[in-house]
């Protein structure tokens, strides 16, 4: 008889090697267990060597993981990127509309005929035929220095250092 026809016959246990109890099961395991007098459980050192089978399992899911990370990373910096993206583009919208409504507003006050006529005394120094129209004219710091700075800029590097030497003799 062999050894599979023996194992296949009713009421007979397939003989193997490993212990009936769970062994097998607790392989790798730690067990806790109870002192005499009911304190904490102790941890019970039956620590044994991983098998290749389980070195080469916890491989293939550490292979797996890197794989995953390598794949959803750039993914998810995109998306994260995007969605900041998105957060400034509403951020903006939000701006435009608000200088919508300001211009909306100068629009009307535009439309009036009255504020054109002021606003054309007032900036053009333009008035209508038989009002009297009155200019005042200030020595201004804050005017001159602007008339100054864009003198300044008008000119060449040469008028520029023909005055420095003019300006240095006055002092």
């Amino acid at each position: 008889m062999t050894r599979d026809s023996r194992s296949t016959r009713p009421g007979r246990a397939r003989a193997t090697s490993r212990p009936a109890s769970g062994g097998s099961a607790t392989k790798g395991r730690q067990t806790s267990v109870r002192t005499a007098t009911g304190g904490a459980p102790r941890a019970r050192a039956t620590r044994s060597a991983r098998s290749p089978r389980s070195m080469r399992r916890l491989t293939v899911i550490g292979v797996l993981l890197v794989f995953l990370a390598v794949v959803i990373t750039p993914t998810l910096r995109s998306y994260l990127s995007q969605r900041n993206e998105i957060a400034d583009l509403n951020k903006q919208v939000a701006a435009q509309q608000a200088d919508l409504g300001d211009l909306q507003k100068q629009k009307k006050q535009w439309d009036d005929p009255k504020y054109v006529e002021a606003q054309a005394g007032s900036r053009l120094g333009f008035a209508k035929p038989g009002q009297t129209l009155t200019i005042y004219v200030t020595s201004d710091p804050k005017t001159a220095a602007e008339a100054k700075a864009q003198q300044d800029k008008n000119s060449t590097w040469y008028g520029k250092m023909w005055q420095s030497v003019v300006a240095s003799g006055k002092h």
